[in-house]
């Protein structure tokens, strides 16, 4: 319940670019998908289901699940999806789950959990045989980070973004891996994404080796054994 109230002090503080948070489309991340059929999806935070809504345009015919803890963000993702539940992730425990979807989305969720191993377990019995799950993880190395640490020592928590200040875990792409491919996961496939100009001109200047320091986040496509 800890983020729950730490998410009730975001909404009480009325914060817009936290509420712009819940209506992102996560494009790059659903672009991993070419090439996937996709019939039956369940998005593990779905906010207001801009996500959701963007796969039901991609992949015809699909049935899009949500499962969302904040109840405002909920109620507008029921607008756009066959069906949204308002629960917390690790307490909610349908029967008929249980390897019903094909594909699992955890788009910069998993951060936000003390055991986001636990998250994933429960994503994996949901998930049926021969299912994909897509992750997406912020970039702790990226270059906002890591140049204010190296050069004042110090970093600041922030309302969203890499430094979320209702994040509990951090990860680089190597920590990434090491941790999807520790819940038995295969990493299919694995892309960085990059934000706005200097981040882009920084991987085009270095030809690449400055990626990790250029990229805010890493998309996942992954698949169980």
């Amino acid at each position: 319940m800890r983020l729950l109230a730490m998410l009730n002090d975001q909404i009480a503080q009325g914060g817009q670019a936290y509420a712009g948070y819940y209506d992102m489309v996560r494009a790059p991340l659903l672009d991993l998908l070419a090439g996937v059929t996709v019939t039956d999806v369940l998005e593990i935070g779905c906010g207001a289901g801009a996500t959701l809504a963007e796969l039901r345009r991609r992949h015809a015919g699909c049935r899009t699940t949500g499962l969302e803890l904040r109840p405002d963000a909920a109620a507008r993702a029921r607008e756009v999806a066959h069906e949204v539940v308002e629960a917390d992730v690790l307490q909610w425990s349908p029967p008929d789950w249980s390897g019903r979807f094909d594909l699992i989305v955890l788009s910069h969720v998993l951060e936000h959990f003390e055991q986001p191993e636990a998250v994933l377990q429960r994503a994996l019995a949901w998930l049926r045989p021969g299912g994909h799950l897509l992750v997406a993880l912020p970039n702790i190395r990226h270059i906002s980070v890591t140049v204010p640490l190296l050069l004042r020592g110090e970093f600041t928590y922030t309302p969203s973004g890499i430094l979320d200040q209702t994040h509990l875990r951090f990860y680089t792409r190597k920590s990434a891996v090491r941790m999807l491919e520790g819940q038995g996961l295969r990493v299919l496939k694995l892309a960085p994404e990059f934000g706005g100009g200097k981040s882009k001109a920084l991987r085009w200047l270095s030809l690449g080796l400055a990626e990790d320091l250029a990229a805010y986040a890493y998309n996942f496509l992954l698949a169980r054994p």
